[in-house]
Order: C-alpha cells, then structure tokens, then sequence
C-alpha cells in the first residue's frame, strides 16, 4: 500500500522513520539486505523477515524504530552464521508464542551458536534456563557471548530507545525525538545537524554556543557521522569493485 496523504505525522513521531539507506547506514549493512529484510527477497519470492511498521510513503519502504531494532538483531545473526531462512522461521515461531508482530524487539534475551536461536528464560531470580527454539529443548549451561541488550531499553516488554555506538556513548535513537534519527542525549539535537552547523563553522565552541549544549557533545556527534561517512565510503568501494569485478 502507498499511502501518503493522509499520514498522521504526529504519529509517527512515536514509531520513527527511517528510509532503507538511512537504516542501513545506522545498522553499517547492505542495503539490499535491510531491504529484503522488510520487503522480502526479489530473486528468490521469500517473504518478509519483519512485519513492516509502516506502509510505503511516496513510493518508499520505510521502517519504524521497532523494525529497526529486529533489523539489528538480524544482521547480528546473520553475521554469525545462520542464514535469512533460519531466522525467519525463528520469527515466525516466536511471533505466535508471544502474540507480538516485533519479537526480536521486545526484552527477551536471545543467543546464538551460529546454527540456531536460543532465548533465555528466568524461572526465578537465581535460576535461568537457556531454550532452544529449534527444538523447543533447554540446554544446559552457557551459550555463546552475552546478548545485545545492554545498549537498549525497554518499557513494557518493548524497545523504545537505543545507542547505536559503543564509541559514542550519547547518541541515541528515540523514536520520540526528531523522528528516531540519532541524536545527542539530553540535548537531543540530530547528530546529522550538530555535523552540518560544524562543517559550517569550522568550530567546536562555536556550535556548541548556537546550540547551548556541552564542547563534548558536539565532538561526539561529529565523531559519530564521520564513522557513518567512512562505512558509506568503504560500502561504496566495495560496490564498485563488485560491478568491476563481474
């Protein structure tokens, strides 16, 4: 469906907005991955991993922050071996356990050795158990390193705010503010602005006054673009030497 007037805006400033490249360029993924991801796979007829957010808008795929976030875990699958077709059926196992279109987004804890997904479950506050869903079996012991979820918070059982960067420990997505975009915590100006106005002026202090917020700030936001800058490059020159190479 290509819906575009008509959108509640204001809406939308709760569930975020991010077109396929922005979302790429946040998760530092091919692009035709989060794409296949949300849209499902061209060459093959596979259906969706996500359940999309979002309609199209003006012709675009766009995903919402929820999308975002399983966009995330994906890639961190994928990246560890399990293939589109593992995970997708994990998904769809999980989204008819617990009744919820994002389960890769809400607070459980899941693990992978590369070859399934577990997740675990805390019986009481001394005792977890780690479940296969594969088998729907309880393994013993630990698997693999710790999950992904100390860089995000939850309420109600569901993500609603995520730092994206280790290296930048006050940028933040919030779907809440500037439409998800990554901001600068507290101050919650856009990371792409705070850059822009530096670009401009050529100076820490200077943007830091026209925005009243701390030197650091600024530094950490500009640090943080100037990351996503240099995996766009790298992802380009690897395009190009793919197009070359074939």
């Amino acid at each position: 469906m290509n819906v575009h007037a008509g959108i509640n805006w204001k809406e939308l400033g709760h569930v975020g907005l991010y077109t396929v490249p922005m979302a790429a360029l946040i998760l530092r993924e091919d692009a035709t991955h989060v794409r296949a991801w949300i849209n499902g796979a061209q060459h093959s007829g596979a259906p969706p991993i996500i359940h999309r957010q979002l309609p199209l808008i003006n012709g675009q795929t766009v995903l919402g922050f929820l999308d975002l976030i399983e966009a995330r875990f994906i890639k961190h699958f994928r990246d560890l071996g399990l293939s589109p077709q593992s995970i997708r059926k994990f998904a769809e196992k999980l989204r008819a356990r617990h009744r919820t279109d994002h389960p890769f987004a809400t607070n459980k804890v899941f693990r992978t050795d590369g070859k399934t997904i577990f997740m675990e479950i805390v019986e009481t506050d001394e005792e977890k158990k780690i479940l296969n869903l594969l088998n729907d079996n309880f393994e013993m012991g630990d698997i693999i390193a710790a999950s992904l979820f100390d860089s995000i918070l939850y309420a109600d059982d569901l993500a609603f705010r995520w730092h994206p960067s280790p290296s930048h420990p006050h940028v933040v997505l919030d779907p809440k503010f500037a439409f998800g975009r990554p901001v600068v915590e507290g101050a919650w100006v856009p990371t792409d602005t705070l850059d822009a106005a530096y670009s401009a002026e050529g100076n820490e202090d200077a943007v830091a006054d026209d925005f009243e917020i701390d030197k650091s700030l600024v530094a950490e936001a500009v640090a943080y673009e100037q990351s996503l800058k240099v995996e766009a490059r790298i992802e380009n020159t690897v395009g190009c030497s793919t197009v070359r190479l074939t």
